[in-house]
Order: structure tokens, then sequence, then C-alpha cells
């Protein structure tokens, strides 16, 4: 009988987008198998796995559900279906499938070859199931990831396309170098490029040097492809710049290895960078990136006559909080802040900048406007808090504000600094600037 196996959802692994991924069917007839790969991929990211034993209940489960579905992770030897006959009724939903099997035959193959599948995994213990879990991540993160695809061949563009296609990727063709050039700057947010070296205009090692003038290598992988019989090619493409190289004919698994293999690369660069810059608990900038990053800022909109406006909050009472209800409901409380703040000021630089204290430094805003948002901000927390905050108990905040000009970011914290003192001495839950 089919079955819906749940548990309570945690937190998306570093990398991942923040919406919580769709069910993941599994059909695996051995149960403790698929009870053990329905709790590894429900503890890693949080989705629903939806679990049939045989061809039947997995023809019962996409019939009732399965517009809501984003992957299958399927058996190609069933009971009820022995040849891999539930990827072929997968694939009539429009669900990628990763299969499972016992041993590498000719079937398998050829369904990776013609796309049925994206990858297949061999059941050989939990590592094998610790790559199925974090193959379904990967979907999952493909649907916002932008792929720039550089050929002037229409044939191999057309197998690309289709081959990152079952992968859920957001494609984008280029049919030479030039054009390809264009639209990375037009799209700064493309994260992988596959360029052929033999292209008009500009050939594929132009394109990579232009490329990293542009964008690093931890913010975009690129992947050079050549079909000429010469030996230097893969070289020269890293030397310029390139991550990876992939010569023609290449099979369909090598390149779904090779793209995973550079995407993963970024994901790790990103953690990395988070590490570096992200407040651990918040998820918010820290104090070294906020001085660092809003020194820059604040000498660009000097530069440009900008005005510039910094803002000094702190939680009022958050030692009692503390004392009262334990570090842990802090913990809470400082992070429904950090979300409020988020929500309220989207595209300005804000940071915690320790304990229960943020900033938060504006560019291009009226003093006027700002000080009328921060102080439309105060005004509402206490409401958006109550559903962290234990009856009797407002969670409120003092704001110290600097307008005036500076000659540089420090001043101006500095100044807001002082401003938050006297708002604090005035009473809190009170603007002072």
């Amino acid at each position: 009988m089919a079955s819906t196996f749940r548990q309570t959802k945690r937190p998306l692994l570093a990398g991942t987008s923040k919406s919580t991924p769709r069910p993941v069917l599994i059909v695996e007839d051995q149960r403790a198998l698929s009870e053990m790969l329905a709790s590894m991929l429900q503890h890693t990211w949080g989705c629903e796995t939806l679990v049939a034993a045989n061809l039947a209940e997995a023809r019962s489960l996409l019939s009732a559900r399965g517009t809501e579905i984003f992957a299958a992770v399927c058996d190609v030897n069933l009971p009820d279906a022995p040849y891999g006959e539930v990827i072929d009724l997968v694939g009539e939903h429009h669900i990628p499938a990763i299969a499972l099997t016992g041993t590498i035959t000719d079937n398998i193959r050829h369904m990776m070859a013609q796309g049925h599948i994206v990858d297949y995994v061999l059941k050989k213990g939990v590592l094998s199931y610790d790559y199925v879990v974090q193959w379904v991540g990967r979907l999952h993160r493909n649907s916002s990831v932008k792929v720039l695809v550089a050929d002037d061949s229409p044939s191999s563009l057309e197998i690309i396309k289709r081959m990152l296609g079952m992968q859920g990727l957001q494609i984008q063709v280029a049919h030479n170098g030039r054009e390809a050039l264009t639209l990375l700057q037009q799209q700064p947010d493309i994260q992988l490029v596959l360029v052929d070296y033999n292209m008009p205009l500009v050939d594929g090692f132009e394109f990579v040097l232009e490329a990293r003038r542009m964008l690093g290598k931890e913010r975009l992988a690129i992947i050079g492809i050549s079909g000429e019989n010469r030996a230097d090619i893969s070289a020269q493409f890293l030397k310029h710049g390139a991550n990876d190289f992939i010569s023609k004919p290449y099979s369909f698994e090598e390149m779904t290895c090779r793209v995973n293999q550079n995407l993963e690369m970024l994901d790790l660069m990103e953690s990395l960078h988070n590490l570096a810059n992200r407040d651990y608990l918040t998820g918010l900038y820290n104090r070294r990136y906020f001085f660092e990053h809003g020194q820059q800022r604040h000498r660009s909109a000097l530069q440009q006559g900008q005005t510039r406006v910094a803002a000094m909050i702190d939680i009022d009472h958050f030692k009692t909080i503390n004392d009262t209800y334990g570090h842990a409901y802090g913990d809470q409380v400082i992070q429904h802040v950090s979300e409020c703040l988020q929500r309220h000021f989207p595209d300005d630089l804000i940071a915690r900048i320790g304990g229960e204290e943020f900033a938060i430094f504006f560019t291009g805003t009226d003093a006027d406007l700002v000080r009328q948002q921060l102080d439309s901000f105060r005004k509402r927390l206490p409401t958006e808090a109550t559903t962290v905050a234990p009856k009797g108990i407002t969670i409120a905040i003092s704001i110290g504000m600097c307008g005036e000009a500076a000659p540089d970011l420090n001043s101006m914290l500095s100044s807001a600094d002082k401003r938050l003192y006297q708002a604090k001495q005035n009473g809190r839950n009170r603007l002072e600037g």
C-alpha cells in the first residue's frame, strides 16, 4: 500500500534556496531501504517523501499528486516492473528520475543516454544513498541556476540543452563568443558557462579571458568544450581560466558528472563565503563584512553625491529577557528582529554588530524618509513580534540615527551610537537623530 512518510522539517543546507523542496517520490520494494532513504531525505532537506513499493502504488501516487512531485528515486527492478517500466511511468509526468540498480546494464546506460534518467546509483550501502540525497538537493537548487551554453553548432547546442534540461537548469544560448559575453554582462547571475573552442568572432579562449575579467572562479564556473584533435586544447582552456574541460564526443553521464561537480564547487565556495561574512545565528552580515563593505559604499556614495544615513539599533531590556526566559528564547528574539529588519529594509546593508545590536547603512535615500521608515519599523515591531513574545512581554527597540555628512562610515556610526545611548537614557523604545 502506498504511504506518505513524513518527519519534522529541518533547515535546508547551505547553498540551497530558502524554499522547501516539493515532495520526492521513492519507488522501492525493499521497505527497509525505502524508509532509510525517506528518513535521510527528510532529515537533510526537510522535504516530504511519498513511498511506493511497486509500479501499481507508484501509478496511484502519481495520479493523485503527480503535479506536486519534483523528483523521483526509482528501483528499476520491481516485482511488477522488472525492466524499468517505472522510469517510463515517471517520465510521462515529466518528473526527473534517479534510478536505483544492483548492476549496471545496457538498459540502464540506454536510459541515461536517451535522457530518461538524470543518473543511476548502484545499491552498495549507505554511501550510495548519500549520493542520492545530494542529487535530490542538486535538482532542487538547479531550478534557480542559470547556465549559458555558447556553441556555433545548432546540433551541439540542442544536445547540450537536452542534457542540461533534464537537470532542471535555466538555460541561455549564444551562437558565438561575442554574443556569449554580451549575455554574461546582461545577466551576471549566470553561474555556469559551457563554451566551445571553435566559434566565430570570439573563440573559446578569448571568451574565457574576457569572462574572467568580469567574474572570478568563486562566482562563475566555466567548462571548455572542443572536438578538435589537439592535445593542448584542454590545457589552454584551463590556463586561460576555465574550471574544467570536456572533449567531444561526450556521454550524457560524463556531462552530468562534470556539470554537477562544478556547481557543487560553487556551492562550497558560497558556503565558505557565508561562514566568513555572515552571522551564524541570524544570517545577517557580520561586523567585519559591514565595516569593510559599508566603507566602500560610503566612498562610492560620497563620490556620486548621494545621501548617506547610518543607524544603530538595540533590543530593549534584552538582558532581562535572557535572564528571565533563557538564552534559547533570547536567540529566538534576535532571529525574529533580524527577519523583520531584512523584510523592511531589503535593499540596504544590515548587520548584526554584536549581541542584541544591529547596524544599517542607507545610501541614496533622503535622511527624513529614512527617519520615517525607521520610526515606522520601531512602532510596528512589538506587534510583529507577538508570535515569539511570551504573554505580557513586549519586544521593543531603541534607534540612534546619523544623517549628517561625515568623511567616513566610522564617524557616522559613532554619531549614531551616541544617539542610541540617548534613546536609552530617554526611556527606550524611541528614535534619536
